[in-house]
């Protein structure tokens, strides 16, 4: 999940509005949450300064690119925001950890 959500992110972002690191290899220091909670969710510090983990780290992240926007706006309606956000919780807690190192 965590290379497959890059992977898509990278191409969405033709002007270059994200930046990617490998959770997996960077300094605990470094992380803007703890490994552990890296490893639940991928994490994303907002230029503003805050952190987002999992489900709305990735929405936020599809606002930022041009062709992820409509969806992107479409994952903040109340329903889909609390299904989306189990469906990614779900998905996160059974997948393989050696699948977290991203790309870079």
């Amino acid at each position: 999940m965590c290379r497959r959500s890059s992977r898509i992110l990278r191409r969405l972002d033709w002007f270059g509005r994200l930046a990617f690191q490998d959770s997996t290899v960077l300094p605990e220091e470094e992380l803007p949450v703890s490994r552990e909670t890296s490893m639940e969710g991928m994490p994303m510090r907002t230029k503003e300064g805050g952190v987002l983990v999992g489900f709305p780290a990735v929405r936020r992240a599809l606002r930022r690119t041009p062709l992820g926007f409509i969806p992107a706006v479409l994952l903040y309606v109340p329903g889909v925001s609390w299904c989306g956000a189990r469906v990614y919780a779900f998905i996160a807690a059974r997948r393989g950890r050696d699948v977290c190192a991203v790309e870079l």
